[in-house]
């Protein structure tokens, strides 16, 4: 695992459990909160392109992209910027969404999100409380 950076930057999760007063029972429910919404917004992604919607698809990896960021998994705010940017309701016609390379790069996220999951995780183990 060496080998694979980080889904994960610890720092920014660090100093997220400071903002929420070193709780970490709180932190857990905002990564929980998160860990649910975010396979939703990939799916209203994959949604929005099957629809030719690039207005829902746009702000579906807008919100993923920050979402991602505050909990520190910047890669994948990352890749969801790169989708936002590539899907701007200004620049972006229905039929641009159908471009393979759109289609590869929301894989690319889903797959980035399973390895947040299990990094978060590991990282802030769920307890029995946390659902």
């Amino acid at each position: 695992m060496e080998d694979e950076p980080s889904a994960v930057d610890r720092d920014v999760l660090d100093d997220l459990e400071h903002a929420v007063g070193d709780d970490r029972a709180f932190l857990r429910d905002v990564i929980d909160t998160f860990l649910d919404e975010a396979p939703r917004m990939v799916a209203t992604i994959r949604e929005g392109i099957a629809t030719g919607d690039v207005e829902s698809t746009s702000r579906a990896a807008h919100t993923l992209k920050s979402n991602a960021a505050t909990l520190g998994a910047l890669g994948l705010s990352a890749m969801a910027r790169e989708l936002e940017t590539l899907t701007s309701v200004a620049t972006t016609d229905a039929s641009d969404l159908a471009e393979p390379h759109i289609g590869a790069l929301v894989d690319v996220i889903a797959h980035e999100l399973d390895n947040v999951r299990d990094e978060l995780d590991a990282l802030v183990p769920p307890t029995e409380d946390s659902t």
